[in-house]
């Protein structure tokens, strides 16, 4: 006879699995900055000793992980953000060579709970930048256009477990039925 809480021919009850949860961040605060056409003057250092200028910028990009400290100003959740870059430059000869740069901006974020409660987050910043347009240059100094969007967020890592109790686990059965023998 079957036991009224088994779920296989046996008389052994299932165990029911332990409860399951995850660490899901929340977001506790957010900002953003969104410069279109931002006249910066780079400096791309760590080009190799035989590029011949004159120079061209060819492209910018992220990388590496942003730098971020609080700014001077003492308003809560101000930071400047430095980005590391990098620069793909052409010289005279045709060869293209890499470069490293950086451009610093401020973002401002806003809290969705009270500031007392920020203290325990991490921050999360996302950096996006192109070149617009950019001059020749015969040292490693140019001045660009560049659109730089960053967006920071500050989050609180929490566990979320599941409402519903998981099913019980129930022993693996043949993969053909088992005669029935009486």
């Amino acid at each position: 006879m079957k036991h009224p809480t088994c779920c296989c021919n046996d008389c052994k009850p299932c165990k029911p699995a332990a409860m399951q949860g995850v660490l899901l961040p929340r977001i506790i605060a957010s900002g953003r900055t969104w410069l279109r056409r931002s006249c910066v003057s780079l400096t791309v250092e760590g080009l190799p000793c035989q590029a011949q200028p004159p120079y061209a910028l060819c492209s910018v990009s992220p990388c590496g992980e942003p730098a971020w400290e609080p700014c001077a100003d003492g308003r809560p959740l101000h930071y400047l953000i430095t980005i590391p870059l990098l620069c793909q430059v052409r010289d005279a000869c045709g060869c293209l060579h890499s470069g490293r740069a950086e451009i610093s901006t401020e973002v401002c974020l806003n809290p969705t709970c009270p500031l007392p409660e920020c203290w325990r987050a991490s921050l999360m910043v996302l950096p996006c930048v192109r070149l617009v347009c950019a001059d020749c240059s015969h040292t490693g100094c140019f001045s660009t256009q560049l659109e730089v969007l960053v967006e920071a967020y500050l989050l609180r890592w929490e566990p979320c477990m599941t409402d519903t109790p998981c099913k019980p686990r129930c022993p693996e059965l043949p993969l053909y039925p088992q005669p029935c023998f009486q």
